[in-house]
């Protein structure tokens, strides 16, 4: 009897163990277990690059960032892949992976060791990462920071010369004092200046658009995207549709691969708008024409906008207040001869054919008015 409860307990405890090991099986009955919790770390270590023999030099996160960067990455970020990828098939991520179309990937990508049960593993660990995004840079000591700190030694200062009355020599709070008031006091004036300004604003778009590429190497006229900008308020931003009429052939970046692209083609074929985010902008009490500036006082577009064409993505360059516009109006001669818009300036052209003033300043045709910009 005794025997018989032993080899009883035997053969449960080995029931319990072979359960236990067992890899976890699916409804189809696959076995599962590159689903479980070590098959996601798995793959997020693959996609780290964490796992000798699997990649020959770069790994994934070397060229698709996972967490918020400043500088231009030409390749789409990690987000991007586990987005564009969710909601399709496992063989469609395996295909992109193992044998990609464009040239730009396979160039790097010949150069994994990647089996299906890793691209698996991966796709896995990016479908949890769709769920939480880019991981934010953390926060840098600040003003305001340095504003609170301030306020905290002038707190102090005030109870010690009333209260505490550590410091002896009375002077030396006196000059903490007025130094930590006059840095809170510029700190509030920068501070203050700077509402509703936005320079070296440099925004993530929706499509890594390089103007380096589209100006510079493509020589294209900046008109022919902002097509309004000679006629309207505003320079324009460009439908898909202009993008169209190039990308219907090109489909490929030299720098980007297909990914870009695509997305341009995806919004054309399926009628969707490209959100792009605008970078310059004006306070709404201020009236800005772009015709007014290009068409009538010929300025180039590169004297507000900086070297555009040296930007793979756009900055502001300027500070665009009301004091750096009334400086240039000051300081900009206009085409003031043959120009028929100054032909109205009769005083002006008796004062420059007589030799009364030598040259016309935006100022001079009213640039500094008020009620120019402010109506």
């Amino acid at each position: 009897m005794i025997k018989v409860l032993r080899l009883n307990s035997f053969l449960i405890l080995m029931s319990l163990s072979l359960f236990m090991v067992s890899p976890v099986v699916g409804e189809d009955g696959e076995q599962d277990d590159h689903h479980s919790t070590r098959g996601l770390m798995r793959g997020e270590r693959l996609f780290y690059g964490l796992i000798d023999g699997k990649f020959e030099s770069k790994a994934c996160a070397d060229c698709h960032n996972t967490v918020e960067i400043d500088s231009f990455n030409w390749n789409p970020n990690a987000w991007e892949i586990a987005h564009k990828f969710k909601g399709r098939s496992l063989e469609e991520f395996q295909r992109a992976v193992l044998n990609p179309a464009g040239q730009t990937m396979s160039e790097m990508h010949k150069t994994f060791s990647l089996n299906e049960v890793d691209v698996d593993m991966i796709k896995l660990f990016l479908d949890d990462f769709e769920h939480r995004g880019l991981t934010k840079s953390k926060p840098v000591i600040n003003k305001i920071f340095l504003f609170i700190l301030l306020g905290v030694l002038l707190t102090w200062i005030i109870l010690d010369i009333f209260f505490f009355k550590k410091v002896k020599r009375r002077y030396i709070l006196g000059i903490i004092f007025i130094v930590a008031v006059a840095w809170q006091v510029k700190l509030v004036h920068e501070a203050g200046t700077a509402l509703g300004r936005q320079e070296f604003y440099e925004p993530d778009q929706p499509i890594k658009f390089s103007h380096v590429v589209h100006v510079a190497d493509n020589q294209i006229d900046c008109q022919y995207c902002h097509n309004t900008v000679s006629h309207s308020k505003s320079a324009g931003i460009p439908d898909v549709g202009v993008c169209w009429n190039c990308h219907s052939i090109v489909r490929e970046g030299t720098h980007s691969g297909k990914h870009q692209i695509n997305k341009v083609v995806e919004a054309y074929e399926g009628g969707t708008p490209i959100e792009w985010i605008r970078i310059h902008n004006l306070q709404d009490h201020a009236f800005f024409s772009h015709a007014q500036h290009v068409t009538v006082g010929k300025i180039e577009c590169a004297t507000c906008h900086g070297a555009i064409e040296e930007m793979d993505r756009v900055r502001q360059v300027t500070d665009m207040s009301m004091g750096w516009c009334i400086n240039c109006h000051r300081d900009t001669e206009v085409q003031f001869f043959d120009n028929a818009f100054y032909a109205q300036y009769e005083e002006l052209q008796k004062k420059m054919k007589s030799g009364e003033i030598d040259r016309v300043t935006a100022e001079l045709t009213g640039g500094t008015e008020c009620s120019k910009c402010h109506y």
